[in-house]
């Protein structure tokens, strides 16, 4: 498995649409910056308070989830669709060992990704933004503690693609479902638990409340969100919230394994 993952890696940086990828992330980065470095309230130029970077910081790592699929399709998805799969499965190689190792490349590559442009963000917002209480260490130490805590959510994502690569056998399709669960699951959510009158925190169960909830804190000036609330309720915590998102992981993996080993390629 480990030889497979140094050639899909090998793979990957070959490919010329990765430019495009990291191009598009540094732009954004500069778009970020630019903004943060001019931005006033009510007309009237304010100082930039750390925090407020870091805020932001974890806005945007919850809408990043919308280039998953994206990433997934250069790192995963490509050897499904050109059938080069099935060179893999004739060497004997167990479609298990195969799927895990799909999800670990995109994973890495995800994370990354996310880890160089978050630097940036941060090492540049350090220059421009003043460094007021709390500290900038308390600040980057309660940011890692969120980040920590969206790498779950982040291999959630990835192996749900693969399942519906696995699922459909047809990489467009594979991520445009994959776009339309991640927009309507939890508004549909939503409405069961409205019609049926069920306990409104169910709400956390949508695996995008459990981001939202972490990314949104990663910019507070201290540890309390990791026990004491969230933006959902204050008794279902960061803790619980990871446990929900474990069952989810499981819950895809099973249908991986269900469906895959009855796939042909």
């Amino acid at each position: 498995m480990f030889n497979f993952m140094k050639a899909e890696f090998f793979r990957i940086s070959k490919r010329k649409y990765n430019i495009g990828l990291w191009l598009f992330g540094f732009v954004m980065c500069a778009f970020v910056l630019y903004i943060f470095q001019g931005i006033n309230l009510g007309g009237f130029n304010v100082d930039r308070d750390l925090s407020m970077m870091f805020f932001t910081l974890g806005q945007i790592l919850s809408l990043a989830a919308i280039l998953i699929p994206l990433m997934v399709n250069l790192t995963a998805l490509e050897p499904y669709a050109s059938g080069a799969i099935n060179n893999n499965l004739a060497l004997g190689q167990s479609r298990m060992k195969i799927y895990l190792a799909n999800v670990i490349i995109s994973f890495l590559y995800i994370v990354v990704y996310m880890i160089i442009m978050c630097t940036i963000l941060i090492g540049v917002g350090a220059i421009i933004a003043p460094v007021v209480t709390p500290s900038f260490a308390d600040l980057m130490k309660n940011f890692l503690i969120g980040f920590a805590y969206l790498l779950p959510c982040i291999w959630f994502y990835v192996s749900l693609v693969l399942f519906f690569q696995i699922l459909t056998r047809h990489r467009s399709s594979a991520i445009a479902i994959s776009y339309v669960a991640m927009a309507i699951f939890q508004p549909v959510l939503l409405i069961i638990i409205n019609k049926f009158k069920w306990d409104p925190r169910l709400i956390i169960l949508a695996p995008s409340r459990i981001v939202q909830s972490i990314t949104g804190m990663m910019g507070s000036y201290d540890l309390a969100f990791l026990q004491e609330y969230n933006y959902t309720d204050k008794i279902l915590n960061v803790y619980n919230s990871l446990y929900i998102m474990l069952g989810w992981i499981a819950l895809v993996w099973a249908g991986i394994y269900f469906v895959g080993r009855k796939r042909e390629f």
